[in-house]
């Protein structure tokens, strides 16, 4: 069993002295492992992948003769940058110090616009409130006169209601007093008759007594009227028509 581990061993350093001995050759001499005679290949040929350096977000960086051209940093910026121990990896900044402060008067003024815009605004807004506490103002005196002209006008249709009812009480009166005035005229002789009411009353009363004449009693005192006064009788007739058409 020793004899064969032994043999185990020896074969194994055999080998790896081979195997040292020829990569020592291609080590010193320069020659690759896998153009080498015999044991070539063993060694398979190492494949260099073409890959374009990336940055840190994964583009591929540009070429040198291209990012020298898009650097716009001045020759005192490079140098200050070089000169410095971290300047190998110090950004290259976009922008010069003449368009930074370009850009920040920009901004100062895009500022003041909108705080401008903001205060006009607010402005607006206090106006607004302004004008609505005032609408509401106005709509309130509104429904106050609105209800006071209602309470006025049932005031006065209760008002004209009562006058009405005082005047169908008086033109009632009246009414009674004439017919108690037609019942005169009613049987005297209508030539008596027709000379006490036009001594006594003009053409529009004694149009309200005849009123309450029957027909053929008024057309007997018209006849009467007309003979005894001629042509001033027209106006009991008139009246008497005027009336009759009102009604």
């Amino acid at each position: 069993m020793n004899k064969i581990l032994k043999m185990l061993a020896y074969g194994i350093g055999g080998l790896m002295l081979l195997i040292g001995s020829f990569v020592t050759y291609s080590a010193l001499t320069g020659t690759p492992m896998h153009e080498m005679k015999a044991v070539g290949g063993m060694f398979p040929e190492e494949v260099e992948a073409d890959v374009a350096p990336l940055d840190v977000d994964g583009a591929p960086l540009p070429e040198p003769e291209v990012e020298r051209e898009s650097d716009r940093r001045s020759p005192r910026q490079v140098y200050e940058t070089a000169s410095t121990p971290l300047g190998a990896f110090a950004l290259s900044d976009p922008f010069s110090a003449e368009e930074l402060r370009t850009l920040e008067r920009r901004l100062q003024t895009k500022l003041d616009a909108l705080a401008l815009r903001s205060r006009e605004l607010d402005e607006r807004e206090r106006q607004i409130e302004a004008d609505r506490r005032h609408i509401d103002d106005l709509y309130a005196d509104f429904i106050s006169l609105k209800t006071s002209l209602i309470e006025q006008e049932a005031e006065n249709d209760a008002a004209s209601a009562e006058v009405a009812r005082d005047a169908r009480i008086v033109d009632e009166k009246r009414a009674a007093t004439y017919r108690e005035m037609a019942k005169l005229f009613e049987d005297t002789k209508a030539v008596d008759a027709a000379r006490l009411l036009t001594s006594v009353y003009g053409p529009e009363e004694a149009a309200l007594i005849l009123t309450q004449l029957d027909d053929d009693r008024v057309r007997e005192l018209i006849a009467s009227i007309h003979e005894q006064l001629g042509d001033e009788g027209v106006n009991y007739v008139r009246a008497l028509q005027k009336l009759k058409g009102g009604r």
